[in-house]
């Protein structure tokens, strides 16, 4: 309890450290597109809402763009997990869209019920401007397990989804993805493995954080702030 608040607190630290950095663009982290209403869900209605306001007002990038361009109106989609529910609500507008979004399958849902199917995934890459990432083998925190074994599963299911998909990942976003959840050791790791790596700080981007991306959970209490 000790060390998972000196975690939080630091990593407040470091999110009010830089918070006065100029935004370069931002990474926006969906989970559900259902009717729950909690943490982690924003409806139907509110993110259809929220991607055609943001293609009015801002620009809807793949993250080698929003790096590249280090534009305030840049924002990338990424999709955690994968629920079901982002197949059937979120991929309808983004095909109909015709917009980029990252996709981060954790291997051991891959084909389990209320998660993506095999199936689903090679839809949406075929149909769509879908981009897989790796979102590791097992939906554990790394900080809390083997360094050595954490490695080897953040290779394991890059190679096991590229093998089964028969595409080239490049990007990988930690589970929980917190300083709590995640140390210096797993990031510099991860970087090893892939050319971006997803965290959960929810700050805009800037170019000092290189290709550790971090990112804003949008839910329905967050979603009209970011339609601005």
């Amino acid at each position: 309890m000790i060390k998972r608040l000196y975690y939080i607190l630091l990593q407040r630290f470091y999110v009010f450290q830089k918070k006065n950095q100029p935004c370069q663009g931002k990474v926006f982290m969906f989970h559900k597109v259902d009717d729950e209403n909690g943490l982690y869900s924003i409806t139907p209605e509110h993110f259809r809402s929220l991607i055609e306001t943001l293609m009015k007002n801002k620009k809807i990038v793949d993250i080698d763009t929003l790096v590249r361009e280090k534009d305030p109106d840049n924002v990338t989609i990424t999709f955690d997990d994968v629920y079901e529910s982002v197949y059937r609500n979120a991929y309808p507008v983004l095909k109909e869209k015709g917009i980029p979004y990252y996709l981060f399958v954790c291997n051991e849902f891959l084909d389990r019920e209320r998660y993506l199917s095999s199936e689903m995934i090679e839809e949406m890459l075929k149909e769509s401007k879908a981009i897989l990432g790796s979102h590791d083998m097992r939906h554990l925190p790394a900080r809390m397990r083997d360094p050595e074994t954490v490695r080897q599963e953040m290779s394991g299911s890059k190679e096991e989804l590229e093998k089964k998909f028969k595409i080239k990942i490049d990007s990988f976003a930690f589970p929980y993805g917190s300083m709590y959840a995640c140390s210096d050791e797993n990031i510099s790791d991860a970087s090893k493995v892939c050319d971006y790596v997803f965290m959960t700080y929810p700050l805009s981007y800037h170019e000092t954080m290189g290709k550790v991306l971090p990112r804003i959970n949008i839910n329905d209490q967050t979603y009209e702030k970011e339609c601005r």
